[in-house]
Parts: C-alpha cells; structure tokens; sequence
C-alpha cells in the first residue's frame, strides 16, 4: 500500500510538472523503476543566419550525476522539449566515443521497433521523434551509471523581423531542464558581410569575441553564465533590410527558392513616428508571471521596436500612480536604460489599480497633444462583470478628448472568475478588454491564446504603427513566374505596417523580381508595384529547399491527415531528411548498420567537450523533497571545507532575478543545509514554476534546479 501511494505521490507530481512546462529530461533503469532528472554537463549553441530563419546547433552532454547509479548500470536518457512552431529539426549527431553517428531517417515505426529491440539487447541507439507542430522527444540508450552522452540536434527556426533587427529565441528552455546547473553555455556564429553586430537583446553587456580557426575558419563567440542563464534570451542581429526589403535566392536541381521579408512601414513610408505609454496593472495573485520579468520584457521590446525617432513613457500602477514623466521620453536606447535605472525596487504595487491607472494614462496622452497610443500590461480581473465594464468604458471614454488606441496585454494565467455575458463566457477582465480595444481601435492580446507573455507583447507593440486592410501581396518575375509560396507569419486581410511579411517560395525564369502589393490605409487604397535587379539579390545555399520542403511538410501535416496525405509527408520527410510527426531519426552503432560520418564537423570541439567519466559527486548539491509544494531541504556535501569560510545561496527564477537569498559563515561543518519555504526575501509566496539555486563556496560553485508545484 505505501509503494503504490509513493509511486502515485510521485507520477503526480510529475504530471504537475509536465502541464506546466513540456521540457524535461530524465534518466532512468528501463529494466526497472529508479531514476531521476538528468544533468546537462555541457552546452554549445551554434547559431547562424539563414535568410529568414536562424540554424541551430545544439550540442549536448548528458549524465545521470547525483542519481546514484554506477558504471554496472545501463541506463535511458529521455529528453522531452519544445521548440518553436514551423521549427524545422533537420538532423541529429549521436557520438560513440570519439566517432560521430549521423542519424538515418525513417518511418517512425520501423525507427521505433528498431530502437526497442536494441534496448533490449542493450546496444547502442538514440532516437529523435516529432510529437506535435511543438514537441520533440529524444531518446538514448545505453548510458552508464558513470559516464555521458553527447548528442547535436540541428534545425531552423524562423527568426522574427523589425526595422532594425533580426532575431531569434536562443533554446534557453530545453537547457534549464538540467538538475544541476550548466557552468558555461557556449554560443557560436559564424557571420558574413550581410550579416553583423551579433548581441543577447536582454543581456546586451555579454561580449562576442572573434576568433579564428585553421579547419573552422572565422567565428564570433560569446560565454553565457550566471543569472543570464536562467534568462529567456534571443539572439540578435541587425536587419539587412535594403529600403525595407530583404531578398535572397538559390537554386537547387533546377528549381528557384526565394526568402523575401517586406517591412510596410519601411516600404510604402505610410508611418509616422510612434509615441507610446507602456501602462502596467499588476496582481500578485493573478500570475505565475513575476514583476522583474514584466519589467524586463518591456524594456527590451521598447529597444527592439521603438527607434531614436519614437517616444514612449512608463505608467506604473500603485496608490498613487507612478508615471516615470510628464512628457514624451526619447525612445533612444540611453533613455530607455536612464528611465528604467530610476525606477528602484518596487516600482509598482502587488495589487491592482487599473481604473486610476487607465484614467491616468488618458490624461497623459491628452496633456501631450492627443498624440499617441496606449499599451495596457495587466492581470487584473476586478472589470470582468459587464455592468462594472459598461460604466468603467463610459468614463473612460468620456476622459477623452479624440480616441486614441488603447491596446491591451492580459497576461492573467491563473486564478480566474468566469462570467457568462450575451450568451458566452469570458474570463477574468476579458469582456471589459474586449469592448475597450474595439471602441479604441486597438488589439486585444490575451496570454491564453499563445501562452507566452513575450508573444503578446510583440504583438501589441508591432500594433502600434496600423495596419493595412484588405492587403494582397503578388510576387513574379520579369521573365518568369513564382509559386508554392508560404507566408511564415499567416495574414489574410489585415497586415500590420511594422509586422514584416515573411514568404519563401519558388521561381521559374529569371530576375528582376517584382512585388506588388495593394489594399486600403486609412480609408485610402493603394496598389504599388516595386522591381529588384539581380544585383539586390542574396545569393544562399542549398538550406533554401530545406526550408521550403519543411514548410511543405508543415502544411500537410495541418490538413486532415489521409492516407495520401500521411504518404506525401513521409516520402517528403525521408528524401529531404526533414523530420515530421511520421518519421524519427535513429543514431545505429555501425555494427548494426549505422555509419560514422567523417565529415562531420564538430563546432564544439571550439569550446573542448566530449564524453568522459563524469565529475566526482563526493561535492554534491541536493533538494528534498524536489518537486515541492510548501518546503524543500536543500543540502550541500562538501569533502574539504576551510574554516571560518561563507556560504551564500541564492534562488533564481527564470529570467535570472535573485528571488530568495541565504548566507551561512564562521566554522561551517562538510553537510550544510538550507531550508526554502517557497517565500522571496519580503516574505511574499513566489509562483508555481522552475527556480535555480546557486551556492557559492570560495572555492566552487554548486547549482541545482528546483521546481515548486502549489
């Protein structure tokens, strides 16, 4: 009885930690019941511009440190992650001591039946399926009790455009998956002229460093460690944009592929400056979502979408507003650093204020001309019943002189009231949020349509330039036509002016290439047409097919999946070694047929890691119970401890903010335990999600991932 409750206790809080985050990694005896999360020695990142999209590397090192098992163990890796939608995973590396095994695609049946036997007969496998447009598992097989596996897993993955930059979510999430923290996470590139000034948007102080290679040739480098590795970071470079457009082509076998990116704004000069006021409205209650990472998220998006021309301010909701200026404040990057330095600790409440909030923020716009938009951050749920709404849009709208947009990010994730208006329900403040952006011609971006706060204030900020309605895009050539085009970011009648259309696609014939575009701005129509000459066009490889192919197989795997349909993907998936939900890539020892790839070149011998023995756990970083729901032990074993020495632990969350501090010092014994309540250092109950601890010995530094479930 007590076997079969631990065993519920513990699938439990495994399924608690699965619904809150799909990233997990695990290491277990697949002939018994022991195991545990796995460790990521290693990391390496070597990212590089693809057009449109960005190509990933991730090189990998696991163990099964902390875990108790020993070299007589055979063990399985089980790496679950998400990437992002349209991702395209294009190969996978399994290294056999010092030779690389390129993985061989296939069915995912046959793959499957494969790799189990070998399992059973405990030879040496890995393989990588697709699961969803989102999550990928990765498995290995054997690893012992003491040692490592290193594996690479390349794909694309469309990088997201604005005026200025080009930039794309470096795989943070799968690398906090680790129990005990990653020490140094490598990030590779290798740029040409087209392509410059690589940087971290949310950490711009980390530094890339160019270096230079006999067999890799010139790269740029650059070490991320500390709480910037706790951070959701992207990684950034400037947009080559040539008056708003980018043009790339390549052909393959005879067959044209294009990357097109056409910015609006730049383009068609519809646009005037942007003026903005950022409102936040936070209940501590209603989010997982902490304040320092609303704050950041703000700062970094004024940087990426605002330029030296725009103007913003920053209302903060308290008892008494906090509104960072009277007037406009330059949108250039020193501003925008000087405005955030001066807002101290607790800039805004734990409670919400939104009606004074709002009126406040109204009042500024009209104070200052009548000239600008508004974004509304929040999480409030107190406007959700229609009679509080309908009164609260009435004042609202009767403060203003001319309406003006006000757009509104609801990141409310949790604790909801729910109330049945007009035949439906709406959730929390949504009704209220709803009808206010309708009646101010503004969008509504809720966190329950995406689930990423970063999503939906993209959104609201690349809202701020308009749109155009009943847009239509042709694309062709002098002498020639083109076809099979996909759109990366999916519009139908409505195009955002500072919201690039991304299209990739193929040709027949030769250059110039035109675009022609039409709609309506403003109650105007317009048709343009724009012409560019071979000499404005980006020569790229053959990853051009590849990418074109995985957007194919992407759309298939969309429809309704028929017999035929199924058999497109498949046959598409194996000829172009493109993975789908119907194929896996399986890494075979070569004496059970698997081949050692001599071309392969391993970026991260860079960086010098590779399998070996893993580290001694005689110093060890351990949490019990982990997962927690209220308190966890968090114990450090150390086998040479100097006297009147200090200890300092310090839990992180996961945009790298100090949540909880600790410090032991004087005659410290080998075994020193700290005990978390799941508090910060005010005392205040921190959400439900994944932290990391770091202790600091003079000597060493210990790391540990913690998950908190409530």
């Amino acid at each position: 009885m007590f076997k079969r409750i631990l065993l519920s206790v513990i699938v439990n809080l495994f399924f608690l930690q699965f619904v809150f985050s799909y990233d997990w990694l695990y290491v277990r005896d697949p002939q018994g019941w022991k195991g545990g999360t796995g460790t990521i020695e290693d990391a390496v990142i070597s990212i590089k511009p693809r057009g449109l999209y960005m190509e990933v590397g991730l090189y990998l090192v696991f163990s099964a440190k902390g875990l108790g098992f020993t070299s007589n163990d055979a063990l399985e890796v089980e790496f679950h992650f998400d990437l992002p939608e349209k991702a395209i995973v294009h190969d996978s590396w399994l290294w056999i001591g010092d030779d690389i095994i390129r993985g061989k695609i296939m069915d995912k049946w046959t793959a499957a039946s494969i790799y189990e036997d070998i399992v059973n007969r405990r030879r040496d496998p890995s393989i990588l399926y697709k699961r969803s447009s989102t999550q990928y598992e990765l498995r290995i097989y054997p690893m012992a009790g003491d040692w490592k596996r290193k594996v690479k897993i390349t794909y694309l993955v469309p990088a997201q455009w604005n005026a200025s930059k080009v930039f794309a979510e470096l795989p943070m999430n799968l690398l906090q998956t680790s129990n005990y923290g990653i020490e140094n996470i490598y990030v590779l590139t290798w740029l040409d002229q087209e392509w410059k000034n690589p940087c971290i948007v949310e950490f711009p102080e980390i530094e890339f460093e160019g270096h230079s290679d006999d067999e890799f040739g010139d790269y740029i480098s650059a070490v991320i460690t500390g709480e910037a590795a706790f951070s959701n970071l992207n990684f950034a470079l400037d947009a080559p944009l040539n008056n708003g457009i980018y043009l790339n082509r390549s052909e393959v076998n005879s067959e044209g592929y294009y990357q097109m990116a056409f910015l609006p704004s730049a383009v068609m000069e519809f646009q005037d400056y942007k003026k903005v006021a950022v409102l936040v409205d936070y209940d501590a209650s209603n989010s997982s979502i902490m304040k320092s990472e609303i704050i950041n998220t703000i700062k970094s998006d004024l940087n990426i979408y605002l330029t030296e021309k725009d103007s913003f301010n920053l209302i903060l909701s308290q008892l008494n507003i906090n509104r960072a200026s009277d007037k406009w404040i330059p949108a250039d990057s020193i501003s925008i650093e000087n405005t955030f330095a001066e807002l101290g600790e607790n800039p805004m409440a734990d409670y919400s204020n939104l009606p004074t909030l709002l009126a406040n923020g109204i009042d500024f716009v009209k104070s200052n001309g009548n000239e600008g938009s508004i974004i509304l951050v929040s999480n409030s749920d107190q406007a959700g019943d229609y009679q509080v709404a309908n009164q609260l849009i009435d004042d609202l709208v009767g403060l203003m002189d001319v309406k003006f947009p006000i757009h509104v990010v609801d990141f409310q994730n949790q604790n909801y009231e729910y109330h049945w208006i007009g035949g439906r329900y709406y959730y929390g403040n949504e009704y209220f949020y709803t009808n206010i952006t309708r009646l101010t011609t503004a969008n509504y971006n809720n966190i329950r349509s995406v689930y990423s706060f970063q999503s939906i204030l993209t959104n609201a900020f690349q809202s701020l330039g308009g749109f155009l309605s009943s847009f239509d895009l042709h694309t062709s050539l002098d002498d020639g036509f083109c076809y099979g085009r996909f759109n990366l970011n999916d519009y139908s009648e409505t195009v955002y002016l500072d919201r690039p259309v991304l299209q990739i696609g193929k040709y027949k014939g030769s250059f110039p290439f035109n675009i022609e575009v039409s709609g309506m701005y403003e109650e105007t129509v317009f048709s343009n047409e724009y012409k560019i000459e071979e000499s404005a066009v980006s020569e790229v490889d053959s990853l051009s097919e590849e990418i074109w192919v995985g957007n194919y197989i992407h759309d298939l795997e969309s429809q309704v999946q028929t017999n035929d349909v199924i058999n497109e993907i498949i046959d598409y998936s194996i000829k172009e070694r493109i993975l789908s939900i119907y194929s896996a890539f399986l890494c075979l020892e070569p004496s059970r047929g698997g081949e050692i790839c001599y071309d392969c070149m391993d970026e991260s011998s860079l960086v010098g890691i590779q399998e070996s023995n893993i580290e001694s756990v005689n110093d060890s970083l351990i949490a019990y119970p982990n997962p927690f729901n209220s308190t966890t032990k968090i114990k450090l074993t150390l086998s040479n401890v100097k006297n009147n020495s200090t200890l300092s632990l310090k839990i992180y969350n996961t945009l790298g903010q100090v949540v909880r501090s600790f410090e032991k010092s004087s005659n410290i014994s080998d075994q020193i335990e700290f005990i978390w309540n799941g508090k910060n250092d005010q005392g205040q109950d921190v959400a439900t999600g994944n932290y990391f601890g770091i202790v600091s010995t003079p000597e060493k530094v210990y790391k540990l991932k913690l998950i908190l479930v409530k």
